[in-house]
């Protein structure tokens, strides 16, 4: 039978104290005790002996229940600790210690020696981002709340703080909305805690109002007494006069949703992409009739009330109707009991490192004991195991027995390794099947490549719709249909529909003064027949496999005769790198492609320029989704004006453009893009 394991959550708050007993037998969580003791007066209010109330209510706890045998989780107020969440810089795991120290002694406004402080990093699923929680507590507070513990020979094995119990509340007993993040706000005596659970972040306020604000706000408007205020705000849902009573406690309700309105606001300023989608409603405060609507108009968000847990079943013997009345209080020693029992989103204890090092030697006093006992047992075991032993080698029976399994072990590994050298040829067969369709689809891709780069620096789609006019001028034979397509031009290149990719040098011709309607028209329709007449002339490519050095040493012999004007011939250049050895150790590859392309642009020199340079950006990432190539390098040379070129470089300048057949050519501009491309894994896709 499994071991059961008893948790005590104990919630010392302003109005009562709250605890609660869990008990897990490794199958269900279940409630088997709780008890909620209301202190004679509030603790907050003047002249109240407030150590003395707590060891009261104590004294009842203890004189009503048993903790013998059960583990001890106290809760200390969220308004006496320090939350802070940073994300620090991406480093190393065992860089982070180091990080959250110096951030501490940075974010902790009180000396780092006067405070107990604890850190936990919060990561989400899928997700790079790491987010560091910082929670500290003064020394002296933490002092205070466990001498009301030991002060009846109690002693706290966990110490959280409520804010915090309350985000394992609500996170193991699924309390969550579906989607989005949720708030929710436990209403206490005098204070308001907000804890926000959103995916794996967790953000944390308290609110300094609470139930005691409407009690007052009901006195000075009825003239009572705070004790008879009391009364009156716990009655008001049945009381005839609930209507006044309502409007009297109207500030303290406008004061409380703007404090969360607030606290809601500044959370989205840091983090932007949350919307919040469910608030969950807690403590006796949160009880007072009209409450619960009032928050869903002001914050317009969904608003439940706890009545129920989830994930806890009642116990035997325990008192149902009860607990179900009192499940609003509970959250804190709910979250604070489950701590201790399971896996929760926080697990930081701030229970002082010398009182839980005194508590576990004092635990290892009887194992020292029993150490020593073991240690006079082992005197007396090697003459005792000798005898055993030449007893045991006098029988030859256990030896024939380990013999035989020897021998059948031996047999096992014998066929294990016939299997093994069997399947061993399978894989080389299977290998060699699958080497047959290696570079199948290499050259394909790095054609998709070269063809998917230019179409994506040159497929805007207002850019094609200009490219067609100027298709069908160069087609129309007579002046009218040319003059039309010329007005269509215009047209479209002045509309509210011109998008970025058109220059806005065709703009400012539309705009232009002092010229006729036709002179705009031609020279709009000359600039950009000459800004979009791009001319890829050639294509080269070879492949490159892992040559060895008297290889690279006949070609480099074979250009040394070139006249030094010819040596920027393009085919020449691409000759000699595509035997540069580095593609072949690229990445780990066997191989590649070296791909030239050159071409010829009516664009200036700037602008073409430009043009290369998206070349190479799109290339290495198009190649990059292909899968089986990548680009290593992409060299791009000046672009030259075509006077400039001599030789053999001159191949194919001076032709007429198709659309503009009068114009000279001879400011064109040559330009060259060379990719060195390897291909991985034999040009096979991973399955």
């Amino acid at each position: 039978m499994a071991k059961i394991n008893t948790v005590w959550g104990l919630d010392i708050g302003q109005c009562a104290l709250k605890a609660l007993k869990l008990a897990d037998d490794g199958e269900e969580v279940q409630v088997e005790a709780f008890e909620l003791i209301e202190h004679p007066a509030i603790l907050s209010q003047p002249e109240t002996d407030r150590p003395q109330l707590i060891r009261e209510s104590l004294e009842t706890f203890l004189a009503r229940q048993s903790v013998a045998g059960s583990t001890i989780a106290l809760a200390v107020p969220g308004q006496s600790s320090f939350t802070r969440f940073f994300k620090p810089p991406p480093v190393e795991s065992r860089e982070l210690p180091r990080i959250v120290q110096y951030e501490a002694a940075q974010q902790i406004p009180f000396p780092i020696d006067e405070v107990i402080w604890r850190w936990q990093a919060f990561e989400e699923e899928d997700s790079p981002d790491l987010e560091v929680g910082i929670f500290a507590m003064k020394r002296v507070d933490v002092a205070e709340m466990l001498s009301h513990l030991e002060d009846i020979s109690l002693h706290a094995d966990v110490v959280q703080i409520a804010p915090l119990a309350l985000y394992n509340f609500m996170t193991f007993d699924e309390q969550l909305a579906p989607e989005g993040a949720t708030l929710l706000a436990d209403v206490g005596a005098d204070k308001t805690d907000l804890v926000v659970a959103d995916g794996a972040r967790i953000w944390t306020r308290t609110i300094q109002i609470g139930g005691s604000n409407f009690t007052e706000a009901l006195g000075r408007a009825f003239k009572l007494s705070f004790e008879k205020a009391e009364k009156l705000k716990r009655t008001a849902a049945t009381s005839k006069y609930a209507r006044q009573v309502f409007q009297a406690m109207r500030p303290v309700f406008a004061d409380l949703v703007q404090e969360i309105q607030r606290s809601v606001g500044y959370y989205i300023s840091l983090h932007r992409e949350s919307k919040f989608t469910k608030l969950l409603g807690l403590g006796d405060g949160f009880r007072l009739p009209g409450l619960q609507k009032f928050l869903e108009q002001k914050l317009n968000v969904p608003v439940v009330r706890v009545d129920s847990y989830n994930h806890l079943a009642p116990g035997v013997g325990l008192n149902v109707p009860g607990f179900a009345e009192a499940v609003p209080s509970f959250g804190v020693a709910y979250g604070l009991a489950i701590q201790a029992l399971r896996p929760t989103r926080v697990t930081t204890n701030l229970l002082p490192k010398e009182i839980a090092r005194r508590r576990l030697w004092a635990k290892k006093v009887p194992w020292f004991a029993g150490a020593a006992a073991a240690l006079l047992l082992s005197l007396a075991a090697p003459p005792y195991r000798a005898y055993m032993d030449r007893r045991a080698l006098n029988d030859r029976g256990p030896m024939k027995r380990v013999e035989s399994v020897r021998g059948k072990l031996l047999d096992w590994q014998r066929e294990y390794a016939q299997y093994i050298n069997a399947g061993r040829q399978e894989e080389q067969q299977i290998t060699q099947y699958v080497d047959l369709f290696g570079y199948r689809n290499a050259w394909p891709e790095v054609q998709a490549m070269v063809a998917d780069t230019i179409r994506s620096v040159t497929a805007a789609e207002d850019h094609r719709a200009l490219q067609g006019l100027l298709e069908r001028h160069a087609q129309a034979a007579a002046d009218k249909a040319r003059q039309d397509i010329r007005d269509q031009l215009l047209a479209m290149l002045t509309s509210e529909r011109a998008t970025p990719d058109v220059p806005e040098k065709l703009k400012q011709y539309a705009e232009a003064t002092g010229e006729t309607a036709e002179q705009q028209r031609r020279d709009i329709f000359q600039w950009f027949a000459e800004a979009t007449s791009r001319d890829v002339q050639r294509m080269l490519a070879r492949y490159v496999g892992e040559t060895n050095e008297e290889e690279r040493k006949r070609i480099r012999d074979r250009i040394k005769g070139i006249d030094r004007s010819e040596r920027r011939v393009i085919f020449v250049k691409s000759l000699l790198s595509a035997y540069d050895p580095g593609i072949a150790s690229s990445s780990g590859a066997r191989g590649g492609f070296v791909v030239v392309l050159s071409g010829r642009t009516s664009l200036p020199k700037e602008q073409t320029i430009r043009l290369q340079g998206e070349l190479r950006r799109q290339s290495h990432k198009i190649a990059a989704d292909l899968g089986s190539i990548s680009v290593v390098a992409c060299e791009i040379p000046p672009p030259v004006e075509e006077a400039e070129l001599s030789g053999a470089e001159t191949e194919g300048a001076f032709r007429p453009d198709p659309f503009l057949p009068e114009e000279d050519m001879s400011r064109d501009m040559r330009f060259t893009v060379q990719w060195k491309v390897v291909v991985d894994n034999n040009g096979l896709k991973a399955p």
